[in-house]
């Protein structure tokens, strides 16, 4: 991104009022109202995300590792991969799975709806949504999108990310929202969605941990406490 142009995004963003951060779940009557620091420090992760997104949608993952702290010790933790990556060599491996061989077509990632604070000086913690348009070789285009949380220490004057880690929503909760934004318009349509709900459904009730009952009879007496 241009320089100038990074800094035009950086004043907006600092400039523009709380109630722009409205869908971030902040109540104006409450105590945590959001402050202008962490206005001014959403509106710089922002424009890192910027270049990161560029990058990435480029397929230029040297420039996409550049981004990343270099203590040699970054942790990742993608919705596909069922363990988290610790260490420069899983980063490596999982931004280039099958050396000399073109995996993607292309993808199409948008940051936004970017929340910060700091946790210690020149550390950070954010929030922020994923949107992407992905396609793999061989295969039909996918969208997607997913909620991400990442760890970003200050290098020098720049943002470094050094942990990542992308946080879906419950199956059911995600294919409810799809299925919301994409009405059946068929009856085969119709049938497919009824059964994918089923199916969600009885997965999870099957996956509940043997000895449950005995857990929720120990506690049927149990009152919250606020």
């Amino acid at each position: 991104m241009p320089k100038s142009i990074r800094q035009l995004l950086l004043c907006v963003v600092a400039l523009l009022p709380s109630v722009v951060f409205a869908d971030f779940h902040f109540d104006a009557k409450k105590k945590n109202v959001i402050s202008d620091d962490d206005i001014a420090l959403a509106a710089e992760i922002t424009a890192f995300l910027s270049d990161y997104e560029s990058a990435y949608n480029n397929q230029d993952y040297r420039t996409v590792k550049s981004m990343w702290s270099g203590d040699g010790n970054p942790i990742y933790m993608a919705e596909e991969v069922p363990f988290p990556l610790y260490g420069q060599s899983r980063l490596d491996g999982y931004f280039n799975p099958r050396p000399g061989r073109k995996i993607l077509d292309g993808i199409d990632n948008k940051y936004s709806k970017v929340r910060a604070k700091y946790v210690a000086p020149n550390v950070a913690v954010a929030t922020y949504r994923l949107d992407y348009d992905i396609k793999l070789v061989g295969m039909p285009a996918m969208h997607g999108w997913d909620r991400l949380m990442a760890v970003f220490v200050k290098e020098g004057d720049s943002w470094k990310l050094s942990a990542y880690a992308e946080a879906p929503m419950g199956p059911a909760t995600m294919v409810r929202k799809m299925m919301k934004a994409h009405p059946a318009t068929t009856d085969e349509m119709k049938a497919d969605y009824v059964t994918t709900q089923k199916t969600i459904k009885m997965l999870s009730q099957a996956g509940v941990s043997e000895g449950f009952d005995a857990f929720l009879e120990e506690r049927i007496d149990l009152q919250p406490t606020h």
